[in-house]
């Protein structure tokens, strides 16, 4: 605080003898002595709140990055978030096309298959009308020759 030496301390212990008097001055030493006291006591409170407040400053300005960072993360999250389900609907997308594709294959190819069914079933059917009227036409003719011998 004060810059004094001892020979400033001794002239003023001198004076203060003088001026006060032999009597009263333990009386004023002890109450010099207990401003002297409080003015430390003070001065190191507020010293002390200073750095508190300082501390508080800091940790103010570390929570106010750490704030940063942590939502700059939730923003990666919920980007990632959105990529990842982008992929998936085109994923499903292209898997749906797949199915539809192939279900479409599937009718095609059992409509082909109904269709060459039904051409032999035809191709039988004639022919069976073709060995039929084969049929009748010889029994036509086993019944004409029958009367012309008969």
């Amino acid at each position: 605080m004060f810059d004094a030496g001892f020979a400033e301390v001794m002239v003023i212990a001198v004076i203060a003898l003088l001026v006060i008097g032999p009597e009263r001055l333990p009386e004023v030493a002890s109450t010099i002595g207990g401003w002297i006291g409080r003015a430390k006591a003070f001065v190191s409170s507020t010293k002390a709140d200073i750095e508190r407040e300082f501390q508080a400053s800091e940790m103010r300005d570390i929570l106010s990055d750490q704030k940063k960072e942590i939502e700059e993360l939730r923003q990666m999250v919920s980007d990632t978030q959105d990529d990842f389900k982008q992929n998936v609907d085109e994923a499903k997308g292209l898997f749906e096309d797949n199915i539809n594709s192939s279900i479409e294959e599937v009718k095609t190819l059992d409509q082909d298959q109904k269709s060459d069914d039904n051409s032999s079933e035809d191709s039988k059917t004639l022919e069976q009308n073709k060995q039929s009227d084969d049929n009748h036409n010889s029994m036509s003719k086993d019944t004409s020759e029958t009367k012309k011998h008969g």
